[in-house]
């Protein structure tokens, strides 16, 4: 199995787009968004020149792509029906989340979708054998906190040979049960997910906690070799010294997906403040 993460915050804008390589070529939320407004701020140019430069990396990848899976219906995970990018959808096999499953917005934004897509699969709670892939999804669990009105979003979890990841966009840390109990069961040797948006000044301390004490519970309870710990907490300035408190304080196995590539952490948007005081 490869992991390819193709555009994630650490290293581009808004995006946890991720290719997986096993007998099949898997494409997992093959879409990229942009923050319009940022301490009061539109984007910067190099985060523009980026968004466009990812787009069309998105285009090249999904043309050669033979599965896509859409976790859920935000613009930065599931590509808007005007966009470029969501052509290369059209006729391909997509596993996606039942937006019947979620809150009005999601809703919303999945039937536009479909209608561009005509097809796609709910594959909420559903495994899937391809070839000598194995693909297993969690049932809907929440975009972070319990009752969020953000919506629900989709676990997947890969199986290839020996290797195995869950990719886990979107729920904000580890905030409920359900979460956590998926990702100990299924026990990957990788996992991709979302961590905490600790910039916004809705995160809570009582948030925080429950966060930390479940990785702990999972990094305890599971054979896990590396985290993949990105998206809204590359949001932030404090981004990477919280990633080396995690590997201090609980296992050191946290990482950007820039780490993860061995590429340069730029986190374009935490600094776009910064990034317009040099001109």
């Amino acid at each position: 199995m490869r992991i390819r993460p193709i555009a994630f915050d650490s290293f581009s804008t808004r995006s946890m787009a991720t290719l997986v390589e096993t007998d099949i070529r898997i494409f997992i939320d093959p879409s990229i968004s942009i923050a319009p407004v940022r301490y009061g701020l539109p984007p910067t140019e190099e985060e523009i020149a980026e968004l466009d430069k990812k787009i069309n990396e998105i285009i090249e990848i999904g043309e050669r792509s033979d599965l896509f899976i859409i976790t859920h219906y935000h613009w930065d995970h599931c590509p808007h029906p005007a966009s470029d990018h969501i052509k290369v959808l059209i006729g391909k096999r997509i596993l996606a989340k039942d937006f019947n499953d979620t809150n009005k917005s999601q809703y919303l934004r999945g039937k536009d979708v479909l209608s561009v897509l005509k097809e796609v699969e709910f594959s909420d709670g559903k495994s899937y054998e391809i070839g000598n892939t194995y693909i297993e999804f969690s049932n809907g669990v929440w975009h972070g906190e319990e009752k969020s009105k953000l919506g629900k979003v989709l676990m997947v979890y890969i199986e290839y040979g020996k290797d195995s990841m869950i990719f886990a966009s979107d729920i904000q840390g580890i905030l409920s049960n359900k979460t956590k109990d998926f990702i100990i069961r299924k026990n990957p040797k990788v996992l991709i997910m979302s961590g905490p948006p600790i910039y916004h000044y809705l995160w809570k301390r009582k948030l925080e906690e429950t966060n930390i004490n479940n990785l702990i519970d999972v990094v305890r309870n599971t054979e896990i070799e590396k985290i993949i710990f990105d998206h809204h907490i590359a949001r932030s300035k404090d981004y990477l010294n919280y990633i080396e408190k995690l590997n201090r304080d609980i296992k050191n196995i946290f990482m950007s997906a820039a780490d993860f590539l061995g590429i340069r952490n730029r986190l374009l948007e935490a600094n776009r403040d910064t990034l317009y005081s040099l001109f």
